[in-house]
């Protein structure tokens, strides 16, 4: 689980809106199989649940930065390696239970 998560986060592989279990199996020598058990054993979830996370992780991360800060929600979707803002939606409300635009107000309230 460490060759993954080293080359999910070192590479930000996230990022990219086109990532699949495949590019991930090439750059870390890891069988396709290997990985999505690897991934659901210990966060149980899948492949694609846990790129997104990834991806929320790194936008609450870095709201504050320059990178997103004025940006409106869709851009930083993209960003953030969502292929749409809503599929951004989608997982925001799937992992935080709420969604970007709630979660980014509660934020400036505090």
């Amino acid at each position: 689980m460490a060759a993954i998560e080293f080359f999910t986060n070192s590479k930000m592989l996230f990022l990219s809106k086109d990532i699949s279990l495949a590019q991930l199996a090439e750059e870390t020598g890891i069988t396709v199989h290997k990985i999505s058990y690897l991934i659901n054993a210990e966060f149980g979830s899948n492949f694609n649940d846990y790129i997104n996370l990834k991806r929320i992780d790194y936008l609450i991360d870095n709201l504050n930065q320059p990178m997103l800060k004025d940006l409106s929600i869709k851009e930083i979707s993209l960003a953030c390696g969502f292929g749409c803002r809503s599929s951004c939606f989608r997982a925001f409300r799937k992992h935080k239970g709420k969604s970007p635009s709630e979660f980014l107000k509660r934020i400036s309230k505090n």
